[in-house]
């Protein structure tokens, strides 16, 4: 039922005649009177009861107009929400990242884009590489922040942001030197961790998955195991990497789709990456 058939009812229970009801609404009398037959016809009982002082509703007028004005009163809160959404999506920067720079990203870079930008939502995912490759192609409007974008895909731009390397470091417990932490299996950079190491022929008797390069770092620094983290990170802590195991070198690149319109706390956001004031070292 066309919910514009509900204002006309109301509103000739409001006016109690048709031909009020029908200029409310720009209607000839007969078009409205045509509606309410119809209406009638299809519920099976009058809604309306023709008297000297005007339309009146009967019983079942009156729980028809109950449930017309929940109705039109839902149909006014979904308007308004989806209103809503749209405006938040407009004005909603998505950034994408592939592990494991989800909390540089919230805690450093992108308060500074949102106290600029006030009105500008900005959503954080962490998902796989080739997932944020898809997305981005598809014409998702978001940037993503990628550790290992070796595959070109075509029409994403690709901006080099900084260069990294990832090394091995040994607790100066010899006991431990046999454990390895490393990222969770699911990611990329544990997939680029696994090739580094095979290649270097360097094999570990167990393997501890930890969250984030910091978290290997802690395990290295409590003498229960050696880490793969970052040399800029090894270099901060003061560890020397192992000399027999070649640092295994990686670019940070922003990507975005070529037909994005830029607004302007993502071009603030890409700006800021690319001069390095929000370099982000996990």
């Amino acid at each position: 039922m066309n919910t514009k058939i509900l204002e006309y009812i109301i509103a000739i229970a409001q006016e109690r005649t048709i031909s009020g009801a029908a200029e409310r609404f720009y209607l000839t009398q007969p078009v409205l009177s045509r509606h309410l037959r119809k209406i009638e016809e299809h519920l099976g009982a009058p809604l309306f009861l023709r008297q000297k002082e005007g339309m009146v509703l009967t019983e079942a007028g009156r729980v028809f107009i109950n449930s017309a004005q929940n109705i039109l009163h839902l149909e006014s809160e979904l308007e308004h929400d989806l209103r809503t959404m749209r405006e938040q999506e407009k004005n909603t920067l998505r950034v994408y990242t592939d592990y494991p720079y989800t909390d540089q990203l919230t805690g450093y870079l992108l308060p500074q884009i949102r106290e600029q930008y006030k009105d500008v939502h900005i959503r954080v995912a962490c998902m796989k590489t080739e997932e944020i490759l898809a997305f981005l192609a598809s014409g998702e409007q978001g940037i993503g922040i990628l550790t290992a974008a070796e595959r070109r895909v075509p029409g994403l731009e690709y901006v080099p942001l900084y260069t990294d390397a990832q090394v091995v470091v040994k607790p100066e417990n010899p006991e431990a030197a046999d454990t390895v932490f490393m990222l969770p299996a699911s990611t990329s950079l544990r997939m680029r961790q696994d090739r580094w190491l095979m290649q270097a022929g360097a094999y570990f008797s167990t393997i501890m998955e930890v969250s984030s390069f910091r978290a290997a770092l802690n395990g290295v620094q409590m003498e229960q195991g050696c880490g793969c983290i970052l040399r800029s990170m090894a270099e901060q802590a003061g560890l020397v990497p192992c000399p027999e195991i070649p640092a295994a070198v990686f670019q940070v690149s922003a990507v975005y789709n070529r037909n994005m319109v830029f607004r302007p706390a993502a071009l603030a956001l890409l700006q800021s990456m690319i001069s390095g004031a929000g370099r982000m070292s996990p």
